[in-house]
């Protein structure tokens, strides 16, 4: 019998250290919600519960670099800041594009109408506030799915990770479904498939800036002014086709990204 290459090895670690990783993660988050989702505590309880869930990730990537210790912790979850704030950015006036095309489409085509001036600018002041506040609670998420998982798994490459994390991210959001009220089963879809898109994007964010923190900036983005922009600047109703648009920019923004052109990616930090 003889012994595996080395990259054999090392292929079949990788891919032991991530699916002990996506478990430790969708475990602890399943089980926090346990209250949420089978109704145990009173409803205003879930939004002292949501921020434990996303702590989770982190949680488990902290677990798994103490198991292996790699490198050190600012190098095994990227937290270095050099180079960040341009990628912030970026990354911020990404989400802010692609929102305010959908909503001027929206509101162009007739899909939506415009809020209320007064009631726009009452939103108007919750922006920053709220954008810093989003962007406190993605750490726990980004740290884990876009700081330990891509410096460990920077071997898969870009799409693969992109597309097996942004699957396992949307499990992972499945005790949503407790606090999201009564959904018919195909708006359920498309409101986790619209988690999908955003997994390349911060991926990309990550990866580019050999930072972790555009990611976890841009993920409050999403949380803040993407939804200020799709939902209280318009008086906005489901439309899927408003959704597949956001979805396609997004995408492409990823895409845009990590063009081959760019020769060097910075995994870590």
């Amino acid at each position: 019998m003889t012994a595996s290459p080395p990259r054999i090895r090392n292929a079949r670690s990788i891919t032991s250290d991530v699916t002990w990783f996506f478990t430790i993660a969708i475990l602890l988050c399943f089980a926090l919600s346990v209250p949420m989702v089978f109704r145990l505590v009173p409803t205003d309880v879930n939004n002292l519960i949501t921020p434990l869930l996303q702590l989770t990730p982190m949680v488990a990537a902290i677990i798994m670099w103490l198991v292996r210790r790699p490198a050190s912790f600012r190098q095994t979850f990227a937290t270095g800041w050099r180079g960040a704030t341009k990628w912030i950015g970026i990354g911020i006036g990404i989400i802010a594009a692609i929102a305010a095309i959908q909503t001027g489409i929206a509101l162009a085509t007739g899909i939506w109408q415009l809020n209320p001036l007064e009631q726009i600018a009452a939103a108007t002041i919750w922006v920053i506030p709220v954008l810093l506040m989003q962007s406190i609670f993605a750490i726990g998420e980004e740290f884990g799915w876009r700081g330990w998982l891509a410096t460990r798994a920077a071997s898969w490459g870009f799409w693969p990770l992109a597309i097996v994390s942004g699957l396992v991210w949307i499990v992972w959001h499945l005790p949503v479904l407790a606090v999201i009220g009564d959904l018919p089963f195909w708006g359920i879809v498309v409101y986790f498939a619209g988690m999908l898109p955003w997994a390349p994007l911060l991926l990309a964010l990550r990866w580019r800036s050999g930072s972790v923190w555009p990611a976890v900036l841009t993920h409050g983005a999403i949380n803040s002014i993407r939804v200020y922009l799709l939902q209280s600047v318009p008086n906005a109703s489901d439309h899927l086709l408003i959704e597949v648009i956001g979805w396609v920019l997004t995408l492409a923004a990823a895409a845009w990204l990590m063009r081959p052109s760019k020769a060097q990616f910075v995994h870590a930090s």
